[in-house]
């Protein structure tokens, strides 16, 4: 049953060294967000970032209704910022996606509609009917990413496990202590271990124009620690696979 929080959102954005972003994507979820009658928030969640990042968040908070967490003396995980940034949201409907606008916060009203349809997740997939991603990605990177999704597909029924950009009721979630997440994958690690009802909306992917990505070879190894937990936990524990109606 919906509450007055279904008028309220978090969007929670974990944040490295993205100081050139964050004007553009706050500007960008304000216009996405406007006249729609909803309380929010952008809530940064930093990785003790080195270059401006927290001034241009300080900056930006003096207008939005931006807060910023700061993840001090910690090895970057993005994944442990999301929980962090899920378990600190002011609302229960939480939206979490990237800070270099590969994600389109104009689909933002698109997955809390998933989630007013009765979902306890909505994904923003690239691999639907209507989705795209951007045309100078690169055959290895999309053979990255297939190769990827195809190894999450005995763990879940979603096209797009590895999104990264997601809305879920966080009253659906596991508790905290239960998520063992490693690496940048959190999305997987919600649906499989929450055995969530997750929709999808397929949305224009974008590649980052600005800033440095922070995908090598170290989060490549984590993410693979990381399906061997969810196999085990799936397979061993006798857990059941993730999905539900798409969008």
């Amino acid at each position: 049953m919906l509450t007055d929080d279904h008028r309220a959102v978090t969007i929670v954005v974990p944040t490295l060294r993205e100081a050139p972003n964050l004007e553009p994507l706050a500007e960008r979820v304000a216009a996405a967000l406007a006249g729609r009658g909803l309380a929010w928030e952008l809530l940064l969640v930093d990785d003790d970032s080195d270059d401006d990042t927290l001034d241009v968040a300080g900056r930006l908070a003096r207008r939005l209704p931006l807060r910023i967490e700061v993840r001090r003396g910690k090895r970057p995980d993005l994944s442990q910022a999301v929980v962090q940034g899920i378990a600190h949201a002011r609302h229960d409907r939480v939206v979490v996606m990237d800070a270099d606008l590969s994600h389109p916060p104009e689909r933002i009203p698109d997955l809390l509609a998933g989630l007013d349809a009765g979902c306890d997740m909505v994904v923003g997939t690239r691999y639907t009917a209507g989705a795209s991603t951007a045309e100078d990605w690169g055959l290895a990177r999309v053979l990255n990413s297939r190769l990827a999704t195809l190894l999450a597909a005995p763990l879940t029924a979603c096209s797009d496990p590895m999104s990264g950009f997601f809305a879920v009721d966080r009253r659906a979630l596991p508790d905290p202590a239960d998520l063992r997440p490693v690496g940048y994958k959190i999305g997987l690690e919600l649906m499989v271990r929450g055995r969530l009802r997750v929709g999808e909306v397929p949305i224009a992917f974008d590649d980052r124009r600005r800033g440095k990505s922070k995908l090598g070879w170290r989060q490549r190894l984590d993410y693979l620690r990381h399906l061997g937990r969810l196999y085990l936990h799936v397979f061993a524990g006798g857990s059941t696979r993730g999905s539900g109606p798409r969008r």
